[in-house]
């Protein structure tokens, strides 16, 4: 068993349905009726939201407002039906359990298959409208392909790669873009706090905006970016905590805001500034930095494996088991 419980569920659903689970891209494909099919979650940890797509054409045009409407109001379970170029989506209300998604999407699927029988769609390449394609897998998303455009992109992905290696990581313009980023984030730390909000918010702010600022100004942002942003955040968020505190301290004392800068640790040595509130919000704001840069970083190292992966699905004969088809 995985310890995926999404895929655990796809992969019990696609082998009732006679599919096959893609378990690196996650969705499930199979072949119906003459048409190539996926079925990929449309909401992050849901598995039940789901859409279908297939990539079909006919020569009296694509599918039209009405036409869409119309499938809809005739399938309680459909929640949208939309065309873009050749790539048909069928989007579906929530399914309920291992039952509901292996009932759903076979009367769902079943039920688009053959409206599109019924209106003259055949199946055809996204990028060519060539027949006879392929499910394939492309950089985080799918796409229905014949074998030349397959070949060309992956002509052109090597091609591409090759350049992004040969690009230098500008390490100066990276440090330059963190702090100019990280300021973003002090100053929200200083506003928010004005403002009356709970200032740990703004520590998404500035670790999103740190590292974001590292990749634009150095190119990208390269396991050495990381490292570099993580530490200014960390300073910057004591910069920041400490400079929201002067602010308090300057007005409330009638100083001017250097002196009471330098004064913040003697305000906290001796009690004027509660030591307990003080050290309570300084952590709240770095676990808020935290979380706020966890997803970014993880989010990168993800992308990082994905955008160089091109692949086809394993292919799958035609489905035979539903008598439907």
């Amino acid at each position: 068993m995985s310890k995926n419980p999404t895929i655990d569920l796809y992969s019990k659903v696609a082998q009732s349905l006679g599919m096959r689970l893609d378990t690196e891209g996650g969705a499930m494909y199979g072949t119906f009726g003459g048409f190539h099919v996926l079925v990929s979650p449309t909401v992050a940890n849901n598995p039940y939201m789901v859409a279908v797509d297939i990539s079909a054409h006919r020569s009296t045009g694509p599918l039209t407002k009405a036409d869409c409407k119309q499938f809809k109001q005739e399938h309680s379970q459909v929640k949208s039906l939309t065309q873009n170029g050749t790539t048909i989506v069928m989007t579906l209300k929530k399914l309920r359990g291992l039952d509901g998604m292996q009932e759903g999407l076979r009367s769902s699927i079943s039920a688009l298959v053959r409206y599109l029988q019924s209106e003259g769609f055949t199946e055809c390449c996204q990028s060519c409208s060539a027949p006879d394609v392929d499910p394939c897998f492309i950089a985080g998303s799918y796409a229905m392909l014949c074998r030349d455009c397959f070949t060309r992109l992956q002509q052109d992905r090597t091609a591409l790669d090759s350049q992004k290696k040969g690009k230098h990581e500008n390490i100066v313009g990276g440090i330059v873009g963190a702090l100019l980023g990280s300021l973003i984030g002090v100053a929200a730390i200083v506003i928010l706090s004005r403002l009356g909000y709970v200032a740990a918010i703004s520590g998404v702010i500035l670790a999103v905006c740190t590292l974001k600022g590292y990749e634009l100004l150095g190119g990208k942002l390269s396991n050495r970016g990381i490292i570099i942003g993580s530490v200014l955040m960390l300073v910057m968020t004591w910069l920041g905590d400490r400079l929201d505190w002067a602010i308090v301290a300057s007005q409330q004392m009638d100083m001017d805001l250097v002196k009471s800068f330098r004064l913040v640790p003697d305000l906290v040595k001796y009690g004027i500034i509660e030591k307990s509130t003080y050290y309570a919000n300084l952590v709240i704001l770095y676990l808020f930095t935290v979380l706020g840069a966890a997803p970014t970083i993880i989010s990168t190292i993800k992308n990082r494996k994905i955008q160089g992966r091109l692949y086809r699905l394993a292919p799958l004969e035609q489905r035979v088991q539903n008598p439907e088809f």
